[in-house]
C-alpha cells in the first residue's frame, strides 16, 4: 500500500481506509507478515466498477435527493431527469469490469 500511495501521491491513512472497505465487503483479502498485503478476493473480470463504488461511496448519486428521499418527489420537476442520470451511471458502473482497467 505504500508503494501505492506514493506512486498515486495519496496518503497512506486514505489508502488504508479505502482497503478496509474494499476487505469489509469481501472484494479483497488481507494477509499479514512479511510477505503480506491485500489480494483480490475474486477474479478481476468479476469485480465492476460498481462493486468498488458500493464498497467505498456511500452514494453514488448525481443529487442527494435521489438516495435520501426528496420530500417534493412527485412535484419536482428534475426529479424523473436526474433517476434517469443516475441508472445510466449505475448501468455504466455495472458494465466495466476491473480486468479491463488493469490491462
Amino acid at each position: 500500500m505504500r508503494s501505492i500511495a506514493q506512486k498515486e501521491n495519496i496518503s497512506f491513512d486514505y489508502l488504508e481506509k479505502i482497503f478496509s472497505r474494499l476487505e469489509k465487503k469481501g472484494l479483497v483479502k488481507a494477509k499479514r507478515g512479511a510477505t503480506g498485503g491485500y489480494f483480490l478476493s475474486e477474479d478481476p473480470q468479476e469485480i465492476t466498477l460498481k462493486d468498488i463504488f458500493d464498497a467505498v461511496e456511500e452514494h453514488i448519486s448525481v443529487v442527494g435527493c435521489i438516495e435520501d428521499g426528496c420530500p417534493r418527489d412527485g412535484e419536482c420537476m428534475a426529479s424523473t431527469a436526474w433517476k434517469r442520470v443516475n441508472k445510466k451511471i449505475e448501468d455504466t458502473l455495472s458494465s466495466v469490469r476491473l480486468s479491463e482497467l488493469i490491462k
